[in-house]
């Protein structure tokens, strides 16, 4: 019954269960002799490294998706640890005497600093763990489906809810895994409902940020290869003035 209501509905109206309508083609998804055909074959070139020791698209997008998710951790928890150690000195300290006005600023400074430092430490590392955990559990599920669909972004939230109330017992266990079921199928439907406005799909998404990151790295390459010239030049021609102005001298003839 479920297969048949399924297999009725338009894509457009439920995007839930699958991505794109059994009548639709997608040129990425079509079969050739190079690309793995199974799942497990997918998500063991997914962990894999290519012949350039290069990562593969979905695990580059990971790391990326950890890294945004560490230093938005580390400025949200930074800026909030901050502004309370700000109230809490001022609060604290308006009975306080200083030797100078100075002197005052300067352990408001170390205060805050300090704050911001231990709120972007404490907040950054779970940002970027958690995210990376559920971005590489939705990831690994799509690239074993073939597709994308509700259930990855579901089954990521509910194990990333779970570890993060793992301390707190069974009870706080379940009740993290159900929240982060209903979160992550809230976020779910609504990137789904992107890519299918949009035209767009998943992968299509993961080989774009994948060649921004090459675009970046050849920059930085260039640019790197553009300073080496520039001071290898300046070098050489240092060295010619020194050869011009003492001579050429043989190896034999230096002690």
């Amino acid at each position: 019954m479920w297969r048949t209501v399924l297999r009725l509905t338009p894509s457009f109206s439920i995007p839930i269960f699958r991505g794109t309508n059994v009548n639709d083609t997608n040129l990425l998804l079509e079969r050739t002799p190079d690309v793995p055909q199974t799942g497990w074959e997918r998500v063991k070139k997914m962990y894999s490294r290519n012949d350039y020791e290069e990562m593969s698209v979905e695990l580059t997008t990971v790391i990326q998706s950890a890294s945004c998710g560490a230093f938005i951790g580390a400025a949200l928890g930074g800026f909030v640890s901050s502004r309370v150690a700000y109230l809490n000195f001022i609060e604290n300290n308006q009975a306080t005497i200083f030797k100078s006005t100075a002197q005052a600023k300067k352990q408001l400074q170390d205060y805050v600093t300090i704050a911001f430092a231990k709120g972007a430490y404490r907040w950054g590392w779970r940002l970027c763990f958690f995210t990376g955990l559920f971005s590489l559990t939705a990831t690994t599920v799509s690239v074993y489906r073939g597709d994308t669909s509700l259930i990855e972004y579901m089954s990521a939230g509910a194990l990333t809810g779970a570890l993060y109330k793992i301390d707190m017992g069974l009870a706080a266990t379940l009740v993290g895994a159900g929240l982060g079921t209903v979160l992550s199928a809230v976020a779910g439907l609504a990137i789904l409902g992107i890519l299918k406005v949009t035209g767009l799909s998943m992968d299509e998404i993961r080989k774009a940020l994948y060649r921004l990151k090459e675009a970046r790295e050849n920059q930085y390459n260039q640019a790197l290869e553009k300073s080496a010239t520039i001071k290898n030049d300046e070098l050489t021609k240092s060295h010619n003035e020194i050869v011009k102005e003492l001579g050429e001298r043989k190896i034999d003839d230096i002690n």
